[in-house]
């Protein structure tokens, strides 16, 4: 990629942001409605409008100067199902600024804007539009409790690029680096522990299965079921079916590896 090609990729995804958080800021005079078309020819800025949150992400994305997520040519048609067919399909480990997260199996329910990446887990900052008195500035761990049991899937914003990752915070887990061979023995829960804060004894017991509940912000109960197994995968940017395999592990491996976790 060139280096003016790297600047308006940047420039998209700033613009991207910007404007999520301009909607923020002007959230009285941005209304909730189901709508179609979208009003994907007002204006940048104009206000007031009525959109639901893929009509925000949609119209967000033409102001910034990015592709049409729905894949439409901004012809105000779209929705979670077509903007789930249309763009890339990426790990949460790849998000950027500006890219979509769309909540529900299926054709979705649900899509927010990330502010930040997503590579550090459901803490990441997002703008949502699902309801009135939205768009607001919110965490996905919040999101992901609107919409529990949801999969999260996460999505490339069209025209941002592929670029790089934001870089993982320097880790200095000493139990890594692990072998990301799959296999979830000692090794791996003493760097899980290691994170989480717990004592570090390689045993995958009742006080680090809660700290890691806690970590996901899902119910903490000891008990290690779907619920929480899918909220590990959608954290390392894994297929979210709730059974924890070789693929979980290996994901696990990689995001402590890499200081993500």
């Amino acid at each position: 990629m060139s280096t003016t090609a790297q600047a308006t990729t940047a420039q998209v995804r700033q613009a991207m942001v910007s404007n999520c958080l301009w909607g923020v800021q002007h959230n009285a005079d941005i209304h909730y409605s189901q709508a179609r078309p979208m009003p994907i020819g007002i204006a940048v800025h104009t206000l007031p409008f009525s959109t639901d949150c893929s009509g925000f992400a949609t119209l967000m994305a033409k102001w910034s100067g990015a592709g049409d997520p729905n894949g439409s040519g901004f012809n105000g048609q779209g929705y979670t199902g077509t903007m789930l067919d249309h763009c890339e399909h990426i790990t949460a480990a790849e998000t950027q600024p500006g890219d979509f997260v769309v909540f529900g199996a299926g054709t979705g329910t649900h899509v927010v804007v990330l502010v930040e990446s997503a590579a550090g887990g459901l803490g990441a900052l997002c703008v949502s539009h699902g309801q009135e008195a939205d768009p607001i500035r919110t965490t996905l761990a919040d999101e992901a409790n609107s919409h529990r049991g949801e999969p999260l899937t996460y999505l490339r914003l069209p025209g941002g690029g592929t670029g790089s990752p934001t870089p993982p915070a320097s880790n200095h887990n000493p139990y890594c680096p692990l072998a990301v061979d799959g296999g979830f023995g000692p090794d791996t829960t003493k760097a899980l522990q290691w994170v989480l804060g717990v004592t570090a004894d390689g045993e995958f017991g009742p006080n680090t299965k809660k700290a890691l509940q806690s970590h996901l912000h899902v119910p903490v109960d000891g008990q290690i079921g779907p619920q929480t197994i899918k909220a590990l995968q959608a954290h390392v940017g894994v297929t979210q079916d709730g059974d924890w395999g070789k693929q979980t592990t290996e994901g696990l491996q990689k995001a402590l590896n890499a200081g993500r976790f």
